[in-house]
């Protein structure tokens, strides 16, 4: 009698319970658990160590940029756990590869988004957009001024496309499909900083745009660092330089200050070039220098 039982008989088709959670192709947790936990963790490092940063000082000290060292941090660690124990992959395949080729991407994006925001800042000039131009320091000043906020915005560029174009879009991939994974990704980057300050429906919108500039940067090279370099360039010269709200969040201090004139929608307002449609054919003109 046990003889005529098979041992696929014995094992059986894997249970309702395995197929939801496991992926039967790797026998991993399907890309839908792994990006919810990466981001469960990635909250509850973030949130516990600010908790734990305000206990022990009384709070982050003004202008110390300790909160982006932070997030910077807890989003590093938080990959590095989920890529080994989650996705089982390095950290590396995540597009950290060739770093010959990434100072040469990584150069060339932050370049390429310095002649982005030029442009913008000259069509505004050109047609009355913003008005009460001041070049507000000197070049030796303009030295000091620029090495804390370049810093910052390296840790933030990095830490949003190891998450964004690195992690989720990634495993969205893996899921869905790229084509998925590309709008989702695009609508969830636009989604999230729509609730910075003075943000809108146009702003958010553009942001999703700017989502899939840096997507390209990726689809393009393989490699995070163009799109880690677009990034960093992108708030670097948009603030710190030129002088506009990166996001809704303004510098105190940047080499040229200005105000906006004219209409939100075409100047940027308080959110800055990110709501003006003026970025859009900028944008699409990178694009076109990428390709």
């Amino acid at each position: 009698m046990d003889a005529l039982i098979s041992d696929d008989h014995v094992a059986g088709p894997p249970g309702i319970m395995t197929r939801v959670f496991i992926s039967p192709g790797d026998g991993r947790l399907r890309a839908g658990w792994r990006i919810l936990i990466f981001v469960a963790l990635f909250m509850a490092l973030s949130i516990g160590g600010q908790v734990g940063i305000r206990a022990a000082m009384g709070g982050f000290p003004k202008g110390s940029g300790l909160i982006f060292v932070l997030i910077a941090t807890t989003a590093t660690v938080s990959v590095l756990i989920a890529r080994r124990h989650f996705d089982r992959k390095s950290f590396v395949s995540l597009g950290f590869g060739e770093i010959g080729r990434g100072w040469k991407d990584l150069l060339f994006g932050f370049l390429l988004s310095g002649a982005l925001a030029a442009t913008v800042f000259g069509v505004m000039v050109a047609f009355g957009l913003i008005e009460n131009v001041v070049v507000a320091v000197s070049a030796t000043e303009a030295l000091a001024l620029l090495a804390v906020p370049l810093a910052l915005t390296i840790l933030i560029g990095y830490w949003e496309e190891l998450v964004f174009r690195g992690y989720l879009l990634q495993n969205m991939a893996e899921g869905l499909g790229m084509r998925s994974a590309i709008i989702i990704s695009c609508v969830l980057y636009g989604l999230v900083h729509a609730a910075n300050p003075n943000a809108g429906l146009l702003s958010s919108t553009i942001i999703v745009l700017f989502g899939f500039l840096r997507i390209y940067g990726y689809l393009a090279t393989g490699l995070l660092w163009l799109s880690i370099g677009m990034h960093i360039g992108w708030n670097f010269f948009q603030g710190p330089v030129f002088g506009f709200a990166a996001s809704g969040h303004r510098d105190d201090a940047t080499i040229i200050s200005h105000s906006a004139a004219g209409p939100g929608w075409l100047s940027g307002g308080d959110f800055g070039p990110e709501a003006s449609i003026v970025t859009v054919p900028v944008v699409l003109l990178a694009l076109g220098a990428m390709y």
